[in-house]
């Protein structure tokens, strides 16, 4: 079961989660000032988008539908904070421990003026994020995703389960596994991280022992920011990809690096 909104509280509250209070104190808590500077500001751009559009007076009419500008030929929106001129997009983490085991997990940067109750791609089961220890038929094979996108989309497929279901049934490496579902999404501004550990027991009886890790990553946006970092490292290493116009007529950007914990650490 899946409740938001209003449904949610009335259930939380006849459960004895949640009271009125705890529901008033959330809401202010829950809405920064940021957050509702950026909605005004959305918000009345909207507003003005459709008087033009709903217009279908003259030209000149039109004209003075318009919002009045400043001084300067500014018009008069909410003004930008410092912290809303820096992008809020979704974060994957894929963690790994040294036997291999893996848990993934997502934040959404979410969508203005979203539709009340929507439930964005990060919170969606199988959806934002996706780990296992097992194939399909009951082998062990650890991986793990984390994807970012157009939620709508992405969902529909449950697109970091199926990312790492078929990099699991894949004859031809994870890259090109984690190609075809992001084609199959036909999201043009999409993008997958995935990883998968190389985990084996070293004789009978003994415990699995982490031995390399592949790192790969399909894009159709134009950057996609991965990094990693391990517990013997001074400093994580840092990734920004660019797509380029011929990555996007073969179907997307990608990336993948194998690091052989047996020769390097982590």
């Amino acid at each position: 079961m899946f409740l938001v909104g209003e449904g949610a509280r009335m259930w939380a509250k006849s459960k004895g989660v949640a009271s009125d209070d705890i529901v008033e104190g959330a809401d202010a808590w829950l809405v920064t000032e940021t957050a509702r500077n950026q909605w005004r500001r959305y918000r009345a751009m909207l507003d003005d988008a459709k008087a033009i559009t709903n217009s279908t007076a003259s030209v000149e009419a039109q004209s003075r539908d318009l919002p009045k500008l400043n001084e300067g030929g500014t018009q008069p929106y909410p003004p930008k904070t410092l912290e809303e001129n820096g992008i809020a997009d979704t974060v994957g983490v894929i963690c790994v421990d040294s036997k291999g085991h893996i848990a993934s997990g997502a934040s959404s940067g979410g969508i203005a003026l979203k539709v009340s109750g929507r439930v964005g791609l990060a919170a969606m089961y199988g959806s934002g994020c996706w780990a296992s220890s097992r194939s399909p038929s009951g082998d062990p094979f650890n991986v793990g995703c984390c994807v970012s996108g157009a939620g709508e989309y992405l969902m529909k497929g449950f697109a970091a389960r199926e990312c790492c279901v078929s990099s699991v049934l894949s004859d031809d490496g994870p890259v090109n596994a984690c190609l075809r579902v992001l084609q199959s999404v036909n999201e043009r501004s999409a993008g997958f991280l995935l990883v998968e550990a190389d985990a084996s027991a070293t004789g009978v009886g003994i415990s699995e022992k982490l031995k390399a890790v592949e790192i790969v990553a399909a894009y159709t946006s134009s950057s996609f920011g991965i990094g990693y970092f391990g517990s013997s490292m001074d400093r994580p290493k840092l990734s920004i990809l660019r797509s380029t116009r011929l990555q996007n007529q073969d179907g997307g950007g990608q990336f993948a690096a194998r690091i052989n914990l047996d020769v390097e650490k982590l």
